[in-house]
């Protein structure tokens, strides 16, 4: 295009070329007050550490639910019956510790004093024997070996006495310290078999870790649920939140706590929402909402609290403007 020409007079030249500078002024593009963004969500994906078949599904989908409300139930039999095996052994731990308080049971204890007095017996005859094939050696009716076999039993005899005598008085104590610890140890151990099975049984029952509304179900009762696999996707209580984006050049002035209007399908007239995070670092427009125009723009995500949410789905498209 040529703006002048050498046939135009000098003096015209300058209002031309005023003109020019004005249209040029009034094209350029005036800083954006719209932004555009959308409803977000941050679900909560509710699963279970434990696998088991779906018994009862308690929330499905569509409905509300309240902060610890049953959610679903997993069928947990295996589960009850480890629990009731860990609790058998812990009562076995626990009395085999009792036991060595006690010392031997009464029946083991006449046992042994049977013992020993068959051992004061045997003690008796023996002396009595030894003494009778001594008086014979001294009047040469004995051999020597005969009065040394007589004394060799009587010593066996003493010396097993004395042993039952000792298992006597031990059968009478309680367990000595090293079996004690033990027994402790047993007992501790087999508490904390029975705690993580009461754990486990307990996971089979989920509840609800805070209010809102069940968004959507994945299983279906009857169906076996892998350990870890969300049954169900909640809604929290405090709903959707704003995400929208802020060309990089017109960042300047942005601080969290800021208010924002909006406009939406659907929306209240005075809906508002508070600024509550500001990204650190641009990215490129997203492409669920650049344009031909915007697309190779970088932009800041921006995220702001709801004045009020009321049924607004996840997803809308909203209009913002700077309050």
């Amino acid at each position: 295009m040529t703006i002048c020409s050498e046939g135009w007079p000098r003096a015209a030249q300058i209002p031309r070329l005023s003109l020019l500078v004005v249209m040029l002024t009034g094209c350029t593009q005036a800083p954006r007050e719209d932004y555009q963004g959308y409803l977000e969500a941050d679900y909560a994906y509710i699963a279970a550490p434990v696998a088991g078949r779906l018994l009862i599904l308690a929330a499905p989908r569509g409905s509300s639910v309240a902060e610890k409300a049953p959610l679903y139930t997993l069928e947990a039999e295996l589960e009850r019956q480890q629990l009731a095996e860990a609790e058998a052994r812990l009562r076995l731990a626990q009395a085999q510790r009792a036991d060595l308080d006690l010392g031997r049971r009464p029946d083991e204890i006449a046992v042994i004093s049977a013992r020993v007095r068959e051992a004061r017996s045997g003690v008796d005859y023996a002396r009595t024997e030894a003494r009778r094939i001594a008086e014979l050696h001294a009047r040469g009716l004995s051999s020597a070996d005969a009065r040394d076999r007589a004394d060799n039993t009587l010593k066996q005899a003493e010396a097993r006495l004395a042993s039952t005598l000792a298992e006597q008085r031990s059968a009478a104590l309680a367990g000595r310290t090293d079996a004690i610890a033990a027994a402790d140890a047993a007992v501790a151990a087999a508490e904390a078999v029975v705690a993580q099975a009461r754990w486990r049984l307990g996971q089979a029952e989920v509840y609800s870790v805070t209010a809102g509304v069940v968004a959507d179900t994945m299983y279906q009762p009857g169906e076996w649920v892998p350990a870890g696999s969300p049954v169900l996707k909640l809604l929290p209580a405090n709903g959707p939140y704003l995400r929208f984006f802020v060309p990089l050049d017109q960042l300047a002035g942005w601080r969290t706590g800021d208010v924002v209007q909006l406009a939406c399908s659907g929306c209240p007239d005075d809906l508002s929402a508070r600024v509550s995070m500001i990204a650190t670092q641009p990215e490129y427009t997203p492409p669920i909402i650049f344009s031909e125009s915007r697309a190779d723009d970088l932009v800041v995500r921006m995220e702001a609290e709801l004045s009020a949410h009321g049924t607004l789905p996840v997803g809308l498209p909203v209009t913002v403007r700077r309050g």
